[in-house]
């Protein structure tokens, strides 16, 4: 038995040493599978961040609007024409001494920094010579969170004290 040419090798081969193609493809696509899923997740965390962003300013915008209405004095509230609510503002709310909130005017935008444009406007409707009913909306002007991150206030507003002013 002459081994001529021939070398015996010292690592015994079996048929379970190392991964196959398949095996290799089969784990790619996986990990594949799992980083889109992962990748998803941070995309809608994002977004909804964002919503979150434009639903507080909102919120805070219109708050702080049906504030400063309610500290109108109430002879000076104007009740606002039909569709108000709806109309586009105009009124740069970021400059104080255009002071949006004044008889006539019933809308205003205010640019937020890290969020863009919020409009907001309101309506005034009489219910009777002593109450008044006040809805305040504020909305995103950007895109993605345009509907989603509207805020609405509404409140009624009486006045029965003749002496202050208020109609009989």
């Amino acid at each position: 038995m002459s081994t001529t040419g021939m070398q015996k090798s010292k690592c015994p081969r079996t048929d379970e040493s190392g991964f196959t193609l398949i095996e290799a493809l089969v784990a790619i696509v996986i990990l594949a599978v799992g980083l889109i899923a992962v990748t998803n997740l941070l995309v809608v965390g994002a977004a909804s961040n964002t919503i979150g962003n434009h639903s507080t300013s909102t919120t805070t915008i219109a708050s702080e609007t049906l504030e400063r209405l309610r500290n109108v004095s109430f002879p000076l509230v104007q009740v606002s024409p039909a569709g108000a609510i709806d109309a586009t503002p105009t009124c740069d709310d970021n400059v104080i001494a255009n002071a949006c909130l004044r008889p006539g005017n019933f809308q205003a935008f205010k640019d937020v920094p890290g969020v863009g444009r919020v409009n907001t406007t309101w309506e005034i409707i009489q219910v009777d010579t002593q109450t008044l009913f006040i809805r305040v909306r504020s909305e995103s002007t950007a895109v993605l969170a345009r509907r989603r991150a509207r805020a609405e206030f509404t409140t009624m507003r009486s006045c029965t004290a003749v002496s202050l002013g208020c109609p009989s």
